[in-house]
């Protein structure tokens, strides 16, 4: 897939569109654990333009939006006779891990509440979702992100993620399955980096009454204990909320993946078909282009306690 099948398109302060004329790399990254994507691009523009005040870093590959966000930083170089714009971006759901709720409890709340009344985030959508949980209790400097966390968890034991363009998911979107072409590497990978084996927490009292361990970091040798203050969140479900952190600390221990030419348009937990014809939900995608190789892309499943398990 040549580069030219992908556009920036830069929305201005003043409302207007910026188009710059081409592009000479990017690299866009999606992941499971983490509440945006992210945008590396370079491109052309001509030496009359002017660009400033970028309000939208949009992405778009055949046509389709692949990532769309805040402007963190933005560098315009001459030289040669050759203009360059070089731009770093996240997506609008990043403030979701910005933004600090005020300190409570939170009763009765759904995703629709938290989403429409605690804090209202600009261009970010969230999957329609009424259920409720009997309460939150929001820490000092927890941010929307960890609520949308502890509400996801609660429900209905998945870790939320963000799906297409800022858009905040409880549960998959779709089980379609795509298979990539032209794939020219597989591999698997193993990070036993944060992994912990023990969690302690305190008691009303202040004594570590609560301890949760599961064997599995022990069995691969590695014993790392974590003591945490009382948590109010769990309350009630201790054992659950120190599971979480354990279980947390596992994310991405092993991966499989695959790169190959194109994008085939997966997202966040679709389903993929591997050469070996395994199927797996995508847990990682980073969609690249140069001018030398066009569009490619690593995709790449978590197996771990919140996905493939």
């Amino acid at each position: 897939m040549d580069i030219r099948n992908a556009a920036l398109r830069l929305k201005l302060s003043n409302g207007t569109y910026y188009t710059p004329v081409g592009l000479i790399g990017f690299k866009c990254r999606k992941e499971r654990y983490t509440p945006y994507s992210s945008l590396d691009v370079t491109a052309v523009c001509k030496s009359a333009d002017s660009v400033s005040d970028v309000r939208e870093v949009r992405l778009e590959i055949g046509g389709k939006a692949v990532h769309s966000g805040i402007m963190d930083n933005m560098t315009i170089s001459e030289s040669g006779g050759l203009k360059k714009i070089r731009i770093s971006s996240r997506g609008f759901s990043s403030m979701l891990s910005q933004n600090e709720l005020e300190p409570g409890l939170l009763a009765g709340i759904t995703l629709n509440k938290l989403m429409s009344e605690s804090m209202v985030v600009p261009n970010v959508t969230w999957q329609s979702n009424a259920e409720s949980v009997r309460y939150i209790y929001v820490k000092e400097h927890d941010s929307q992100w960890t609520a949308i966390v502890n509400l996801g968890l609660t429900l209905n034991g998945q870790y939320p993620y963000i799906g297409g363009t800022n858009e905040i998911r409880l549960t998959q979107r779709s089980a379609e399955i795509f298979t990539p072409q032209n794939v020219y590497e597989i591999g698997t990978t193993e990070d036993y980096s944060k992994m912990a084996s023990h969690y302690h927490m305190k008691d009303v009292n202040g004594d570590y009454s609560y301890n949760y361990t599961d064997g599995y970091a022990e069995n691969r040798g590695i014993i790392r204990h974590k003591y945490v203050n009382f948590d109010r969140q769990f309350l009630a479900l201790s054992d659950f909320g120190l599971q979480y952190k354990l279980n947390f600390s596992r994310r991405g221990c092993r991966s499989k993946f695959m790169r190959y030419l194109g994008w085939c348009g997966e997202e966040l937990r679709s389903m993929v078909r591997f050469p070996d014809n395994t199927v797996a939900e995508v847990s990682v995608i980073e969609i690249s282009g140069n001018a030398k190789k066009g569009i490619f892309t690593m995709t790449g499943c978590y197996y771990d306690k919140y996905c493939n398990s």
